[in-house]
């Protein structure tokens, strides 16, 4: 993968970098406390708790009792409060640990400095040594009490047994006596048991030692910095970081087209034109950007688009009504003549989105720049914008036209545009049902042949809806065009094959919403002799030529096949196609077409063959609006140059 590849990845994927990049920046100072002294870990305290001299040989207490008391609740509580500071974080930052051996409890506390790790330890001791001896006070005198009731008992036996000893006979007296003893004995033990636990001083006690000691933990410093900004500042780091990766991982997983290659091994057909992606502000607004900006690329790409359909696309495109070449020499080249119709361009796309309607619009400025009269029919009935473009009002259009009983002059909904020799025929008002519209639109295109050199047809998404299937019947030639990035192989290879299925050519495609820096020219291979109009359609399905045996390319429709300037000798004739069959006519070949016999796409331009030799009149003068030397005289590929448009937009039908 080269730099530059890179750089396009995150030109598609900065939205994602953008958003992993702001994602590290408010984890980051979420995370990150106001004052991060408060919970750091660079100084260590201990203090130890052991047992009070006096308590020393009481065997039964162990200081796991007085570490159980500093593990509650209640010491966290007293010690925040006398702190100000969240009983919570002051508990994490302590902890507790018993030595058997040497009977201590040792606290240890955690803080940023020394004087707070010092007072946190200390405080904890202390407080933990003054809530145990509440703790166990109340405990013991809760023991006290509870043998108050045994006491009695043992005391009002001992009553009743003197009763019975002074009233018994001798023989009785001393087993009497006896158990009396035995009672005042354990009375006396239970006596001196409640008193020394409720006598404080009788109590365990535990004291703090003076042994506080404090050890530096530098190292940890090093991995938690304690500036806020430089924490932020490492969060952003790995927030772009992460968009980075992110973005080039979802790059990879994307499968959709973005270039030309991409599109070509796709579709299986030719790129011919390659639209660099314009900026938010020149697309704003509906601006044709040929007529707009003249001198931008994206203009360019579009007169680039619109030389290669005059060189590649329907023979009848290259010649405007009723012009014949100039040349000093003999020569034998088509002529379309004002009875002859127009060729009908069809501009597919895909899906929405694509930049069909712009293309529409921006295709039918550069031809007009090349003196061609445009008519433009709007026949996307579900969402018709191509008077957005042209700068027309919508009004009566297509749907009115198609509805109607009785058949309406194309003059009453032929609409001007904003742009010179272009004129449009608006979808008109919304229908519920657009593909019954569709069952009259051939006449209507029939007719509309007749009112400029060029139709164009703009249509539904063909993978969304099924008008498109029913205006190719009634056009010459194809132009698809696709969106970079809007389009999967899938989708692509579904869309070959259904224009496999129509059997009408395709010019090509056009590449809309490139990269700027990978847009360049087109190296194919070389062609002996000079362009000629039609040879560069690509015929499918039932049209689809054979293969060369020479060099593998395809051989052009016959209609496209064209004798090369010559010096005067006699021309092929128009009824044989290169291998040397006969083929019928062309008013033969329109009543082929009605069955199932004849040649395998349409024909829907006569062409004739004149043969115009030196010093023979040949029927054209300068009165006729043609004036000047002929655009094959300077140079053959400068095909649809023409310093005056003549009179393209009047009425021939």
């Amino acid at each position: 993968m080269e730099t530059s590849s890179y750089f396009s990845v995150l030109q598609r994927r900065w939205k994602l970098v953008v958003a992993c990049f702001a994602v590290g920046l408010v984890a980051g100072f979420m995370l990150t406390p106001s004052n991060p002294k408060t919970v750091g870990n660079q100084w260590t305290s201990s203090i130890d708790i052991v047992l009070a001299p006096e308590s020393a040989d009481n065997k039964d207490f162990s200081l796991t009792t007085v570490k159980w008391v500093s593990d509650a609740g209640e010491v966290a509580k007293q010690v925040g409060a006398k702190l100000h500071q969240d009983p919570a974080v002051l508990a994490g930052r302590i902890t507790t640990g018993v030595n058997g051996e040497v009977g201590t409890l040792t606290i240890t506390a955690k803080d940023a400095t020394k004087t707070d790790a010092e007072t946190l330890a200390r405080t904890w001791a202390d407080t933990t040594v003054a809530v145990f001896k509440d703790q166990q006070r109340a405990q013991l005198q809760a023991a006290a009490d509870a043998k108050k009731p045994g006491l009695d008992k043992l005391s009002n036996d001992i009553s009743a047994l003197e009763q019975q000893i002074t009233q018994a006979p001798a023989a009785k007296k001393g087993l009497l006596q006896a158990e009396r003893d035995s009672k005042m004995s354990s009375y006396q033990t239970q006596l001196n048991l409640q008193g020394k636990l409720a006598d404080p001083l009788f109590d365990p006690r535990v004291i703090v030692q003076d042994n506080l000691r404090s050890t530096p933990q530098a190292a940890t410093s090093i991995l938690a910095p304690t500036s806020r900004p430089l924490r932020l500042a490492l969060a952003a780091a790995l927030g772009l970081a992460l968009g980075l990766v992110a973005a080039l991982m979802v790059d990879r997983m994307d499968m959709r087209l973005r270039n030309r290659m991409q599109v070509e091994d796709a579709f299986g057909m030719p790129v011919i034109a390659e639209v660099p992606r314009a900026s938010r502000r020149m697309r704003a607004g509906h601006a044709l950007l040929v007529a707009a900006r003249p001198g931008s690329p994206v203009a360019e790409a579009y007169r680039s688009l619109r030389s290669a359909l005059l060189l590649s696309g329907p023979p009848g495109l290259a010649f405007r009504l009723g012009e014949a070449p100039r040349t000093g020499l003999g020569s034998s080249l088509p002529v379309r003549q004002f009875t002859d119709p127009a060729p009908v361009i069809l501009v597919v796309s895909p899906k929405p989105g694509d930049g069909r309607t712009t293309t529409v619009g921006n295709l039918a400025a550069a031809l007009a720049e090349a003196g061609r009269s445009v008519l433009v029919l709007d026949c996307d009935f579900r969402n018709p914008e191509a008077h957005l473009y042209l700068g027309t009002k919508p009004g009566t259009g297509l749907s009115e036209l198609l509805l109607a009983e009785r058949e309406t002059d194309l003059q009453h909904v032929i609409r001007a545009t904003e742009i010179p020799h272009v004129r449009m025929i608006t979808g008109g008002a919304p229908t519920s049902y657009p593909a019954a519209l569709l069952l009259r639109v051939g006449e209507v295109i029939a007719r509309a042949r007749h009112h400029a050199d060029v139709v164009l047809l703009d249509s539904a998404p063909l993978l969304f809806a099924n008008d498109t299937n029913d205006l190719i019947q009634h056009s010459d030639a194809m132009l698809v065009v696709t969106k970079s990035g809007n389009l999967t192989p899938d989708q692509a290879s579904r869309v070959s094959e259904l224009l496999t299925r129509t059997g009408v050519p395709v010019a090509g495609i056009a590449l809309i919403g490139t990269d700027p820096s990978s847009v360049g020219v087109r190296s194919g291979r070389g062609r002996s002799g000079l362009a000629v109009p039609g040879a560069g359609l690509i015929l499918r399905g039932r049209a689809a030529a054979q293969e060369s045996a020479e060099d593998g390319e395809r051989s052009a429709p016959s209609w496209a096949r064209r004798p090369e300037l010559g010096d005067g000798t006699a021309p092929v004739s128009a009824g044989r196609s290169g291998d040397g069959q006969e083929e019928p006519p062309s008013g033969a070949d329109d009543k082929a077409d009605d069955g199932a016999a004849g040649d395998s796409f349409v024909h829907t331009a006569e062409l004739r063959t004149i043969t115009v030799r030196p010093g023979e009149p040949h029927g054209f003068s300068a009165s006729d609006g043609y004036g000047g030397s002929s655009f094959l005289d300077d140079d053959p590929a400068d095909l649809g140059y023409f310093p005056r448009p003549g009179r393209s937009g009047e009425d021939r039908s």
